[in-house]
């Protein structure tokens, strides 16, 4: 799995500042977390909501591979929680891991031909972005954290910063191989062919303890073995609304 943007520090898009994508984003439907020990924060709720619908209007792929992402990390956390850290901070990082590719002009997120490495930069500046626009709306560092973590690689190579992810919070490297994990078996990627779910989860093995955390590439194969009933993304009828609802 070799790395795009391999240990590089990407400089913003042009044009583009944080400040662009806190106002205006509309509407987004029912964020719901129950049978964890708590919920989410009320003023966090809005703000994932609102950014989760200007992610979906940018780019629909995008949100629903993060709510895919966050179906995943959450099925882990339930194997695992004490490992995982509280609910909230798994969910909604999780959910905005990719909230930078607002800032993607979409014609890259959505091209089907081979980047070039100015190209790739823009891209990989996502990661990036992404914290820094969550801490601007008052998301606390954790979940920044993720947005801007979850492309290292265990053993160094990554972006934005290339070092090892030892240092990585645990729910971060959780993210980064249920990132992988869906990114290897979606069928949308034009890059490459999808890859089944079994096929990827050995992709996941042989990549634990370069590019994933040992015990996160075990934890993910652990929570994919029982039924995935838990979690569903819901398409509601109003096309700007997304429901992430636990069953």
């Amino acid at each position: 799995m070799p790395s795009e943007c391999p240990g590089q520090t990407v400089p913003a898009p042009r044009g583009h500042d944080t400040a662009e994508a806190v106002d205006g984003f509309g509407s987004f439907g029912g964020l719901v977390v129950d049978d964890f020990g708590q919920r989410v924060g009320l003023a966090l709720e809005m703000r994932a909501r609102r950014l989760m619908a200007r992610l979906r209007r940018h780019h629909p792929e995008s949100a629903l591979h993060s709510a895919r992402v966050a179906a995943i990390v959450m099925g882990m956390w339930r194997k695992a929680p004490a490992l995982m850290g509280d609910a909230e901070t798994a969910l909604l990082g999780s959910l905005l891991h990719d909230v930078g590719k607002l800032f993607v002009p979409r014609d890259l997120l959505m091209s089907q031909a081979l980047l070039t490495p100015e190209q790739r930069a823009v891209v990989c500046a996502h990661s990036a972005l992404g914290a820094k626009l969550l801490l601007r709306l008052g998301f606390p560092e954790a979940i920044a954290a993720v947005a801007r973590g979850h492309h290292e690689r265990w053993s160094g190579g990554g972006y934005p910063t290339g070092l090892p992810a030892q240092d990585q919070p645990w729910v971060v490297r959780a993210v980064a191989v249920a990132d992988a994990f869906d990114a290897m078996t979606d069928p949308g990627r034009a890059y490459r062919a999808p890859l089944g779910g079994d096929e990827a989860l050995r992709e996941v093995e042989a990549c634990a303890g370069t590019h994933f955390e040992p015990m996160a590439a075990s934890l993910l194969a652990d929570s994919l073995a029982r039924p995935a009933a838990d979690w569903s993304w819901q398409e509601p009828a109003r096309s700007d609304m997304a429901v992430f609802a636990l069953h």
